[in-house]
């Protein structure tokens, strides 16, 4: 590496350090700014609101209204330290202008409570004047509510349930590179709607410019994005209109209207299921038929859901997701080692003739057409292809990108920990795992030598590469670059092995 070259190094370092020292400085500021919403919370129960809990969930609810005006969930902290409250689903943010909450009853009414009936668990509210009561409750499991909305004096209108927001970016994510990491937050926000017609149909937010109405029996609509999301799960004893509104004086609208049930024609009560929680698939799949599909797999689902499972069943036994990670990449690098073998095989005796083609570069230098003539009958005389080890790579590229796809969403991975890794689905502060990658790749270009004839400035490019690939990965979830490294030395091992095997280490 020239001096030149070192220098670059050293500043690039320089700035990540400089980053890093802000971005912890952000951290330790979010983590104040959170606490005292927790304090919020608890302030405004007394303020005309209400609040319920169980084991992983506390809910906000408004008396006046009935909105469900915030939920946490205490098992999935804001952040990773001691006292942090948990993730916001449903919630007020004002200094972004956000705000996301549910709200139900019956259409054409404006409702006005007073709490019948308290406790930790539950609240009833009623309007004595309408004959309306809602009562709101924990469902029979974990991260589901239970809102129940009847008329006791036969309200005209239909019995609805929606979900109101005012942005499609979520709430306590964070947003910025380095703390949430490369396209960490990009997954897919929009609504979703399972339906008897259409198991997933799915549209951004943004681009609903229309009204969309789906008439089915069971199903269920969701407002989904990364981790944790919030769905209305609908009941086979009843039909439901799903719709989607464009967004009217700054709020999203999306939810149902119950449209008959199998005992009248209009329904005067109804149970509604509300899901507010993390996007775990094996959970989801109990729930709801095709609810596991709002977790965004990417173009590679097919592939991605498997691995997911596999290593589901994995830490499963050995409870750490890091290690499980590793396995699993060892996993796949034994289950693809008959092509990795070929190709490397062929990539040892195309280093074995290196010599003998520089040779002929030589020789033929003012003839192109006779070079590669030669050229060719050289390596088809050993074997080698100067292209054996694009074919491992083409394979194993859509299993990278379905891995990609699952790290990014799993739930399981956030604050997840490993040695000094905090969290694994935030890029590595340290930047250990970026070092490692550089470190591999430069060791496995040393194994590999450089194709006759390549253009000077192209094996510049090349020589740098290890460089700027660890800096992309400086970016990225902890998790994938771990996978990475992992995968990228388990080929380095296995390329030393054959190159060994077939007499092709120590050439020159």
């Amino acid at each position: 590496m020239s001096i030149r070259g070192v220098y670059w190094v050293l500043l690039i370092g320089l700035s990540l350090a400089l980053l890093f020292q802000w971005t912890s400085e952000k951290r330790e500021e979010s983590v104040s700014e959170h606490l005292l919403d927790a304090q919020t919370f608890k302030a405004n129960a007394e303020e005309g609101y209400v609040a319920i809990e169980n084991n992983e969930l506390y809910v906000l609810v408004s008396v006046a209204t009935g909105n469900i005006v915030e939920t946490r969930l205490k098992k999935y902290p804001v952040e990773n330290v001691e006292g942090s409250l948990g993730y916001r689903v449903f919630g007020e943010s004002k200094e972004i202008a956000f705000n996301y909450y549910f709200k139900s009853g019956f259409t054409n009414t404006s409702p006005n409570y007073v709490i019948q009936d308290v406790a930790s668990d539950y609240v009833v509210l009623v309007d004595e004047e309408l004959g309306l009561v809602k009562k709101i409750s924990f469902g029979t499991s974990s991260y589901e509510l239970s809102v129940f909305d009847e008329s006791l004096t036969g309200v005209e209108g239909k019995i609805f349930a929606g979900l109101y927001r005012t942005s499609g970016k979520a709430l306590d994510l964070k947003r910025d590179a380095l703390d949430g990491g490369m396209m960490n937050n990009s997954s897919y926000e929009g609504v979703a709607i399972s339906s008897e017609q259409d198991p997933y149909n799915t549209s951004r937010l943004s681009r609903v410019d229309e009204p969309i109405e789906v008439l089915s029996r069971s199903g269920w609509i969701a407002f989904v994005q990364k981790y944790f999301f919030a769905a209305l799960i609908g009941s086979d004893d009843y039909v439901y209109n799903y719709y989607v509104l464009p967004k009217e004086s700054g709020i999203y609208r999306m939810g149902y209207t119950v449209e008959s049930s199998s005992s009248s024609n209009v329904a005067k009560s109804h149970e509604h299921r509300l899901f507010v929680g993390p996007k775990i698939r094996k959970d989801l799949m109990q729930r709801a038929d095709n609810l596991e599909l709002s977790i965004d797999m990417g173009w590679f689902w097919f592939l991605a859901q498997p691995m997911v499972l596999v290593m589901d069943w994995i830490n499963g036994y050995i409870n750490n997701w890091g290690f499980t990670i590793v396995i699993f990449t060892i996993l796949i690098k034994l289950l693809f080692w008959p092509v990795t073998a070929k190709s490397f095989r062929s990539m040892a005796a195309m280093r074995k003739i290196t010599p003998e083609l520089n040779e002929v570069k030589e020789i033929y230098k003012d003839d192109r057409q006779k070079q590669a003539s030669e050229t060719m009958k050289l390596m088809k005389k050993h074997g080698a292809n100067p292209l054996g080890g694009c074919l491992p790579l083409l394979i194993q590229m859509p299993f990278f990108i379905g891995f990609f796809f699952a790290l990014r969403e799993m739930v399981e991975l956030r604050h997840s920990e490993l040695g000094f890794w905090s969290d694994l689905s935030a890029p590595d502060p340290y930047f250990v795992l970026p070092a490692l990658f550089c470190l591999v790749m430069v060791l496995t270009q040393r194994l590999n030598p450089q194709p006759a004839g390549m253009d000077p400035t192209q094996a510049q490019v090349m020589k740098y590469m290890p460089v700027m690939f660890s800096v992309l990965f400086i970016f990225f979830p902890a998790a994938l670059c771990l996978y990475t490294v992992v995968n990228s030395a388990v080929q380095l091992a296995q390329q030393t092995y054959l190159y060994k095997q077939q007499g092709a280490l120590n050439t020159d």
